[in-house]
């Protein structure tokens, strides 16, 4: 992270924009359209909130982690992409039956659109 908190908001505003930059570049009206709420949603909480330093770190490290994904890079060793994988099952394990068909739509709306990409 920066020195000083100019600096550290400046990058957080440059992360922002790259996340939304890349919604817009590769992902489809629909999911583009939920996950730039999302985005919006978790940055501004996260600016109005009492983040600590620790925590900043964190989150600007999992969103660049997402900017990778996006990008199509390789960003996690075998031991986080395991571990990842078992967040992961955990979460969809916790989630609602509404919100367990939305992940399944989103998710056959990403093969939709990844089959007809060349």
């Amino acid at each position: 992270m920066a020195s000083s908190p100019r600096q550290a908001a400046a990058q957080i505003i440059s992360l922002y924009r790259e996340v939304l930059k890349l919604h817009r570049e590769r992902l489809p009206p629909p999911v583009r359209d939920l996950g730039d709420s999302y985005v919006r949603a978790e940055f501004r909480s996260h600016l109005r909130g009492k983040t600590t330093m620790s925590q900043w770190t964190q989150f600007v490290n999992e969103w660049r982690g997402y900017l990778a994904t996006l990008r199509g890079e390789e960003h996690t060793t075998p031991t986080n992409a395991n571990v990842s994988a078992e967040l992961m099952t955990g979460v969809y394990d916790s989630l609602s039956e509404d919100q367990r068909k939305r992940v399944e739509m989103l998710h056959k709306e990403l093969e939709t659109k990844n089959e007809t990409t060349p």
